[in-house]
């Protein structure tokens, strides 16, 4: 009866609630992205911003739009490390815990 239930814990833990953890974490990696708004700013980086297609205004736009793709890119980054962090300590917790515990017993 142990075993049984020793199985089914690992067919949960990677099976359906893995695959939940990996949804999560891509859904607020996407959401961020959505948020930074970095593909569209680097899609329109030589586009004039308001339509102000003077020398001036085409330097300002090229401008903000690079220094908020580079920003952006930096803040993403900054948030896909914990992220990745996050999904490699569910893979590695049971088999460290599983360690433990047979570490305890011998």
């Amino acid at each position: 009866m142990l075993k049984k239930y020793f199985l089914n814990f690992w067919i949960w833990w990677y099976g359906a609630q893995l695959r939940a953890c990996l949804q999560m974490t891509y859904s607020f990696w996407s959401l961020s992205l959505a948020t930074l708004n970095i593909l569209p700013m680097l899609a329109n980086l030589f586009v004039p911003m308001y339509q102000d297609a003077s020398i001036s205004g085409r330097i300002i736009s090229l401008f903000f739009r690079v220094v908020w793709v580079f920003g952006g890119s930096l803040i993403q980054i900054l948030i896909t490390i914990p992220l990745i962090s996050v999904v490699f300590i569910w893979v590695i917790l049971p088999p460290l815990c599983l360690v433990q515990i047979v570490r305890f017993f011998i």
